[in-house]
């Protein structure tokens, strides 16, 4: 018991030291914490396994997820989302099928359609905590960091959506399209309305029972409650936290006949520094943990998670010169949205269901997407370190060219 103490104590001061090192040096501190929790795990020093957590390491990893979703509601501004939400869309559509498809593709001569299936689907969402640290300190356009927010949030939906309907299918043999589309068209759009409905439900219980307020962690435990009634709903509770966290920054632009029956205010700022202090915490432990879960296994593995790792950023490369233009968006932040394509959190939880629910190749669509995960945040952790290194410039400036012309050219204009 001691020993588990101090570990929890130890999370508080690595996760701070590693945010510090990350400003300083430009290496993700989640990097770190990966590599961290694959040292201690059964894969090198066995000195913890994610079996000795229990049922506690995946409930504090869905409880991750939602503080981070809803942290990254709050902030999301209504007009950078009304400027911004199509073109995530886009980005998201593009990015999620492109990679879905290309790796069914790639992976059919070699496996059956259904593994191969299920594995480009498996893989075919960025991850929201990954992404939200690692673009907050960069010097983007919020437009650009809007964009990326609501793209990992997006494409979450796709992929667990998309995965859970085809998982289904072949596990009972039943390819029902018209289920499937009905998944993809009115579950996200039910889970966001009850999103916006629980939240605006909280703003008025706030006005009426003002002591409400200075209850701390009031907000977050009604986010836990939202996302757990969303999700017995059978409904994404993902995308529902995260307009619920909007609609309670924005509620501000209510009509003033109905702001009197709402508190406008609703987060002190006490509560928004305690909430940042769990967030902090909670990403902490999430990232030790899934480098606790990758396990090392055959070499061809490995070098299949390389080559898919590719296909990720090939795609994404396609999705950012469709959807970003050379006269809004500078060289920076189109590589920068190239890079953000690591995989995580809900590629993880998918991951491992075809091995729970008995799967033939569960445990090998496990192993390899667990090695995609932490290939692809390197991955993506090398556009943040060297983004703006003269070396990495000339590698990537023929892939992207008209922006650097029009960068030179807004230089230009900017002097005379």
């Amino acid at each position: 018991m001691g020993i588990t103490i101090l570990g929890i104590a130890s999370l508080f001061f690595i996760g701070h030291f590693l945010q510090w090192f990350f400003v300083k040096t430009k290496i993700p501190d989640l990097l770190i914490l990966i590599a961290l929790g694959f040292i201690i795990g059964p894969s090198v020093l066995d000195f913890t396994k994610p079996d000795n957590l229990g049922q506690a390491g995946v409930v504090l990893s869905t409880v991750t997820l939602i503080i981070i979703l809803y942290e990254g509601g709050l902030h999301l501004n209504a007009t950078s989302l009304l400027k911004s939400s199509l073109p995530a869309l886009l980005l998201s559509f593009l990015s999620f099928f492109l990679i879905s498809g290309l790796t069914t593709l790639f992976l059919a001569p070699f496996f059956s359609i259904p593994t191969a299936l299920l594995i480009g689907l498996g893989i075919g969402s960025t991850s929201s905590a990954v992404v939200f640290p690692l673009i907050k300190p960069l010097k983007l356009r919020e437009e650009t960091k809007t964009i990326l927010s609501l793209e990992s949030a997006f494409t979450d939906v796709l992929a667990i959506i998309a995965f859970l309907a085809v998982l289904d299918s072949i596990l009972t043999q039943n390819y029902d399209l018209q289920n499937l589309a009905l998944s993809f068209s009115t579950k996200p759009l039910v889970s966001i309305f009850l999103g916006v409905a629980f939240a605006l439900i909280w703003s008025f219980l706030r006005k009426i029972f003002s002591h409400l307020v200075r209850m701390s962690f009031s907000t977050e435990a009604w986010s836990l409650l939202t996302y757990g009634v969303i999700e017995l709903l059978d409904l994404n509770g993902a995308i529902g936290i995260l307009f619920f966290g909007f609609t309670l920054a924005n509620l501000n632009l209510l009509p003033s006949i109905l702001s009197g029956f709402f508190q406008v205010n609703p987060i002190p700022k006490s509560e928004v520094s305690l909430l940042k202090e769990i967030s902090f915490l909670l990403k902490t432990f999430f990232f030790i943990y899934l480098g606790m879960l990758i396990q090392l296994s055959a070499l061809n593995i490995f070098i299949l998670a390389i080559l898919l790792t590719l296909l990720i950023f090939i795609t994404r490369y396609v999705s950012v010169r469709v959807v970003f233009s050379t006269k809004r968006f500078s060289y920076f932040n189109a590589l920068i949205s190239m890079g953000m394509g690591p995989r995580g959190l809900a590629c993880a939880v998918l991951a491992t269901l075809p091995l729970q629910k008995g799967y033939v190749h569960g445990e090998f669509i496990q192993n390899l997407i667990f090695y995609i995960i932490l290939v692809s945040i390197i991955s993506t952790s090398l556009f943040v370190i060297f983004g703006q290194k003269a070396f990495f410039k000339k590698i990537f400036s023929p892939f992207f060219e008209a922006y650097l012309k029009e960068d030179s050219t807004t230089v230009k204009k900017n002097m005379t």
